[in-house]
């Protein structure tokens, strides 16, 4: 059941009593009453916090953090502290530590198990918890030496990584990264060499470092990179960020490097963690985002990009004005929010950033500072989507999340960055006196480990296409907690794409879950119909629910001057109980500037998102979830993808065929009586019936 919380005004309730009194007999503030199902007090079971819910007959004492409603003023707080204070006394509760302020007040207390039933019944009380802990503690990673670790190496593709020059003489990079090459022209005077290039490298290379360290697993490198330079610090800023080199316009300086590495060194994966400051203004995207387009196509290769990051006040308020704590997730829909160039780049990889650990380093002297996001919840700075397009609905970008840091908010109420226990852990010599690791946060260090991701795919499929390798992408991935509790799907996937992506659920098919390809091209302005074969085991169901996952990956060529930046949309629906003739008659009826769905009845698959939803889109995850069965249908369902040119393509003598890629996926976890693997082929069948336009 889903609560909404109301704090109550300082008249002990009359306001509202009065207002239920008008609304029972007046039919006052109506569009709010009618809305309640209840009214109930905000009780013990509401203020039990993590590591306190469910927790019962314990025996000493127990450690934990009061969190005190927001008072008015500063006055106030110290009056409910000294409230909660003074009933702790009573069972011999004893303070650790305070925070107080009117609008962070925080207790830390040990209490046995009486005491803790006393704070569950005190009003000034919002929530009882276990100290947050971070996810890796600062002092497992800060002064580790090179041998202190246990050093491996794992095979997986190359990532072409276009940033500031990585420093090769790290411990942990060295021999792993295969080149460093310039462009830049004869004589160019680069600047010093940043640290950026550096944790990017370490990001594309041990995305899983946070994890190793804190289970005492041995460090594994993933893969090798090459790495072009085109990143340099910029000098006229305090914080010396990096910004492109200034011999040549961006786009042409990214182009010249994706074409090196690839004409060079046959590399297909590629990662670019620059956003530029500003958001996308929706008009026309700029001449980076195109070429990045322009060469996703031309060369069959997979670019990744981050959204960008928001700039935050040192008190904590965004470029829209919200504080990142007391204002999620409004501001997140924000136009200042929205991604920043390239990340509406239609056929790259857009990536947004989620936080690690949602608690503080466990530091002396550092109680009362606050994560800004939770664990798994998108991080306040990561910029939002939708991306370019004209359907008010679209879902088109981002197009995944990662792990990309945090921030923190102390005591005081000011923002601390890069702060130990919050942010990403990579090599890095960012501190200057010898250390291996160091702690980042951006957008710029999501973005590398789903290009390790990508890689990954690259090495397992060495055939696909660059759309295949996107399509599985995608439906490898998974929303996290916070996402999932999102109701509304458009806003979610606005947030947070389509999930953080796997690996390992990319790669592998097993017993409960299967995936089934298609790599391809079609006619433009064509149907196609694809069989997709359902054993009879997953067609009747295993009580549970079953999920059929659908993804969609195509390249289309990019026009920056038109209105309809894509040279054409697809779309796919999943068809059932029909016989593949009928289905193929009714589509060749379709006229295809004014496609209608002829079948609307049961024997479309209801999946979700709607088919709209994506008309600006080139990466497409669309589901079906439920327990009924398919009992009397046949064991064939079929997969039908619809393409359209838009008018100023269809002249194109070089826009015959659309390349696209299909992914399906089964997945039954309740299945324990057969293997979905077992029981289908690797690949979906090539089209049954093909209908061309007139």
């Amino acid at each position: 059941m889903d609560y909404t919380y109301f704090v109550m005004s300082e008249d002990n309730g009359t306001a509202l009593s009065t207002a239920i009194s008008n609304y029972s007999t007046r039919g006052s503030l109506h569009s709010f009453f009618d809305a309640v199902n209840d009214i109930e007090p905000y009780g013990p079971a509401d203020r039990r916090g993590a590591g306190v819910k469910g927790l019962t007959g314990f025996s000493g004492t127990i450690v934990v953090d009061i969190g005190l409603w927001a008072a008015g003023s500063h006055a106030e707080a110290v009056r409910r502290a000294t409230t909660v204070e003074t009933i702790l006394a009573a069972s011999q509760g004893r303070v650790l530590l305070r925070s107080t302020s009117a609008r962070r007040n925080f207790l830390r207390v040990e209490v046995d198990e009486q005491g803790l039933q006393d704070l569950l019944e005190i009003s000034v009380v919002e929530v009882v918890r276990t100290p947050p802990v971070p996810f890796l503690d600062f002092r497992e990673w800060r002064n580790l030496s090179v041998d202190e670790l246990s050093l491996s190496t794992e095979p997986s593709a190359t990532v072409g990584v276009l940033d500031d020059a990585p420093a090769t003489a790290h411990p942990l990079l060295a021999g792993l990264v295969q080149s460093v090459d310039s462009l830049a022209p004869d004589g160019y005077e680069w600047q010093m060499q940043g640290h950026h290039g550096t944790e990017v490298v370490g990001r594309v290379l041990y995305p899983n470092l946070a994890d190793e360290i804190r289970e005492l697993r041995p460090i594994t490198a993933l893969g090798t990179v090459r790495v072009v330079r085109i990143l340099e610090p910029d000098p006229h800023r305090a914080d010396s960020p990096p910004r492109f080199a200034n011999y040549d316009f961006p786009h042409e300086i990214v182009s010249q490097a994706i074409r090196h590495l690839h004409g060079t060194y046959g590399v297909r994966i590629f990662n670019l963690s620059v956003g530029y400051a500003e958001p996308f203004d929706d008009l026309h995207v700029g001449p980076l985002t195109e070429t990045i387009d322009d060469l996703v196509r031309e060369l069959n290769i997979v670019v990744v990009v981050p959204t960008g990051n928001t700039g935050t006040t040192m008190d904590g308020r965004t470029d829209s004005g919200h504080h990142v704590l007391h204002d999620k997730p409004e501001y997140f829909f924000s136009p200042e929010h929205r991604l920043a160039e390239p990340g509406p780049a239609a056929l790259a990889i857009t990536v947004g950033s989620m936080a690690l650990s949602g608690a503080a380093a466990e530091m002396p002297n550092r109680f009362g500072w606050q994560a800004v996001s939770a664990e798994d919840e998108l991080s306040c700075f990561s910029r939002t989507g939708p991306g370019l397009g004209t359907a008010v609905r679209r879902m088109n970008k981002p197009d995944v999340s990662h792990y990309g840091g945090n921030l923190v908010i102390n005591d005081s109420g000011y923002i601390v960055r890069n702060e130990p226990g919050t942010g990403m852990v990579t090599p890095s010599f960012r501190s200057g006196d010898g250390r291996l690791f160091a702690s980042v946060i951006g957008t710029s260090f999501a973005a590398p480990a789903v290009a390790r991701v990508a890689a990954d795919i690259a090495h397992a499929y060495p055939d696909s296409s660059a759309n295949l390798i996107r399509a599985l992408l995608v439906s490898g991935a998974a929303p996290t907690a916070p996402a999932t509790a999102i109701g509304d799907l458009h806003r979610r996937t606005g947030m947070y794409g389509n999930g953080r992506p796997s690996s390992r659920r990319s790669i592998d098919s097993e017993a409960r879950r299967t995936t089934m390809t298609y790599d391809g091209a079609m006619p433009i302005d064509t149907v196609q119909i694809h069989p997709l074969p359902l054993p009879e085991i997953f067609r009747r169901g295993s009580g549970g629910e079953r999920t059929i996952t659908i993804a969609l990956a195509y390249d289309p060529p990019v026009r920056r001057q038109r209105r309809e930046y894509l040279a054409s949309s697809m779309k796919l629906d999943i068809y059932r109980d029909i016989d593949p003739d009928e289905l193929a008659e009714m589509l060749i009826k379709q006229d295809p500037d004014d496609a209608q769905d002829l079948i609307k009845d049961r024997r479309r698959l209801k999946m979700t998102p709607g088919s709209n939803s994506f008309t600006n889109s080139t990466l497409q995850l669309r589901q079906w979830t439920a327990r009924n069965s398919f009992t009397d249908d046949d064991e064939t369902f079929f997969v039908v993808v619809t393409h359209k040119a838009q008018t100023w393509a269809r002249s194109h003598t070089d826009y015959e065929t659309q390349s696209y890629a299909l992914t399906v996926t089964l997945e039954d976890q309740y299945l324990v009586q057969a293997d979905l693997h077992q029981l289908l082929t690797q690949q979906v069948q090539v089209p049954a019936r093909v209908r061309i336009r007139s």
